[in-house]
């Protein structure tokens, strides 16, 4: 990856771009590839790169952790969850 400088973004608002951008490419893919695979490859992806950027495997470890307890404890009803409705969008 490029060391360009990144924008001076909150934290929550580069994720918010990460998160928004992925689900642009699920969107361009539906037709291709089927929800299941999509994530499989998503997360593959993921782990790869929090591995392979982390100081060490216990850091990555710590990362994917976090970011799924994140998750977790702010999840709320999966049916008010705009990214959800956004990833169904299309589906009839």
């Amino acid at each position: 990856m490029s060391k360009a400088k990144i924008k001076e973004l909150s934290t929550q608002q580069q994720i918010d771009i990460v998160r928004d951008k992925l689900l642009d490419v699920m969107e361009d893919v539906q037709n291709e590839v089927n929800v299941p695979n999509f994530i499989y490859g998503a997360l593959y992806t993921i782990t790869e790169l929090t591995y392979d950027t982390a100081p060490n495997p216990i850091q990555a470890q710590l990362l994917i952790n976090q970011a799924i307890m994140a998750h977790l404890e702010h999840r709320e009803d999966i049916d008010k969850d705009p990214y959800i409705k956004k990833l169904k969008k299309g589906k009839k």
